[in-house]
Parts: C-alpha cells; structure tokens; sequence
C-alpha cells in the first residue's frame, strides 16, 4: 500500500432509508461473533413503534443492556428527539470498549448529532485513534459529514452482510500484517 492509497480501519454502511442497515448489521454482527471475534459497541434496539423517535434505543453488544436514546418532544415537534443525556450514558458502552479492546467496535449511527460533533462522534474520534476496526450506519443527508469526519479514509459499504464481512476480514488481514512487520 501506498501513501496514496491509504485507509484506515473504519466503515460506514450507507443506506437510503430509516432501517435499511439494521438487518445487514445484526447479521454481519452474528456471523463476526460466530468466529470468535469479540465485537463491542452498540446495537440498534428493540423499538416499540417504529414512526416513533422517542421509542428508539440501542443495545450494548456485550452486555445486552438496552438503552432508550429517543425523548418525546410532541407531535408538532421538528426538532431532533435524541435525548443527549441518553446518549452520553449509553457512551460508556462505547468507552469501556476503548478501555477492554475488541477486534471490531460498532457505533449504532452517525447522525445528526455526530455530524454537529455532538452524539458518539468523541468516542469514535478515540476509537480510531487507537487503532479500532470501527463500523457505523450513515444514511446519505449526513454522509458528506462522515467523510469530513473521517478525512475521507473510511469505506463506504452497502447494507450487505457478505460485502461488510469481506471488508472486516481484510482489515483483520491488515492489522495481522502491520503486526507482523513490527515484530
């Protein structure tokens, strides 16, 4: 590989509508697991009503702790109905797996808030840092963001579970190898 070429261990899959991704997502997660990988983060969760904003949650991959992240603003309501304070508790998921290590780390969304710099986009700015295969859904009103977020490095992939577990496997073969050359 070559300076031109370069990308680093960080995914997003790109849908087009309001949980496209999520089915792709739990399976890949569940054929990743099924190899003995350890995978981390955050999940989408169980919704009551999925019209409704202020029933989302996510769930923690590790512990199955489910975390409701919506707020009800009212039906007039234009505003974003992510509850911050929600997602900053829901965070410590994110942050333990800075802490305890992984083979892959999953961020529920880069959204709104995180294109603003606000949601998970700290944990995940961490994440990568530190060297974390990291994936995360965008939809495309915030995919420009993304790819400021990430300098443009990150792979974009469909919501297809074959298509992001051969984009995992090549990063394990990536880190095996840079692991290897500093040996």
């Amino acid at each position: 590989m070559d300076d031109t070429d370069e990308t680093i261990a960080v995914a997003a899959i790109v849908h087009e509508g309001k949980g496209s991704a999520d089915g792709p997502l739990l399976e890949f997660v569940q054929r990743v697991q099924s190899q003995g990988r350890v995978v981390r983060g955050l999940v989408p969760g169980p919704q009551s009503d999925p019209h409704d904003c202020a029933t989302r949650t996510v769930r923690d991959l590790e512990a199955g702790t489910v975390y409701p992240i919506g707020q009800s603003l009212g039906k007039e309501s234009k505003a974003c109905c992510l509850d911050p304070g929600a997602l900053l508790k829901a965070g410590v998921v994110l942050r333990r797996a800075i802490e305890t290590g992984a083979d892959l780390v999953v961020v529920n969304r880069f959204g709104i808030l995180e294109a603003d710099g606000d949601g998970f986009s700290a944990e995940m700015l961490e994440l990568m840092t530190r060297g974390y295969a990291v994936l995360t859904v965008v939809s495309p009103p915030y995919l420009e963001a993304w790819r400021e977020f990430t300098g443009g490095m990150a792979t974009e992939l469909p919501p297809d579970p074959d298509e992001i577990l051969t984009w995992f496997n090549a990063t394990r073969r990536n880190a095996s190898a840079a692991e290897d050359g500093r040996r």
